[in-house]
């Protein structure tokens, strides 16, 4: 290692390791796992590859830790839909207002996921830790269970399904919003094209899963 990488080290590791990152998270998105060079991504980060092997050992490493990295967000935004609903109603809504934000403000993440997916999650098999629903499927399940005990909800309902099902609505307005483009002739890099589509998701979802009120009460 040359004194000029041991004294970027010192004086900014974080700088040099988010740099690194980042290059990874770009040029893995938009090329994969096997369409990118080590050298290419030293290259785009701005270092050398030592920095990489010093922070991340290897590219599969940086592969992991990008994973991790975006996964980890995503994480986050599914906790907050949801550690605050009150019903289920409530929480189907804010699922799907998130899961689109979230898409929507992440295109990296998006390609990331369909990526690994056509590696049938290689890298995800051999680090299952990187991609968790255990929070969110717990406070959902939660959430699902009272609504079968105030009758709102039919007892069948699975929380995993539930999940499955709201991902899926939200996702394929954007991993296929370039062909979709051409299919029904709606540009879904629109924000007022986008809201139509969550509120049209809310809507559906909601009727679909909540049990109608036949009490006469309003």
């Amino acid at each position: 290692m040359t004194q000029k990488a041991q004294k970027r080290i010192k004086r900014d590791p974080e700088r040099t390791r988010t740099a690194l990152l980042n290059a990874g998270i770009e040029l893995f998105s938009s090329r994969g796992y096997d369409g990118v060079s080590v050298d290419e991504i030293v290259a785009h980060a701005g270092f050398n590859k030592r920095m990489l092997y010093h922070y991340f050992e290897n590219k599969d490493g940086l592969y992991v830790e990008v994973l991790r990295h975006v996964f980890a967000k995503l994480e986050a935004c599914e906790i907050k839909s949801v550690e605050n609903a009150s019903d289920t109603k409530v929480a189907i809504k804010e699922i799907l207002a998130r899961y689109f934000d979230f898409l929507q403000q992440n295109p990296d993440f998006v390609n990331l996921l369909l990526w690994e997916n056509l590696n049938q999650a290689r890298f995800i098999d051999a680090h299952p830790n990187i991609l968790s629903k255990a929070p969110i499927l717990e406070r959902l399940g939660e959430i699902i269970q009272q609504g079968i005990k105030q009758g709102e909800i039919d007892k069948s309902v699975d929380a995993r399904h539930l999940l499955i099902l709201l991902i899926g609505v939200c996702f394929i307005y954007f991993s296929n919003r370039h062909t979709l483009r051409h299919s029904f002739n709606l540009d879904l890099n629109r924000p007022s094209i986008l809201n139509q589509g969550l509120q049209l998701a809310q809507n559906v979802m909601i009727n679909g899963l909540i049990k109608p009120d036949t009490s006469g009460k309003r």
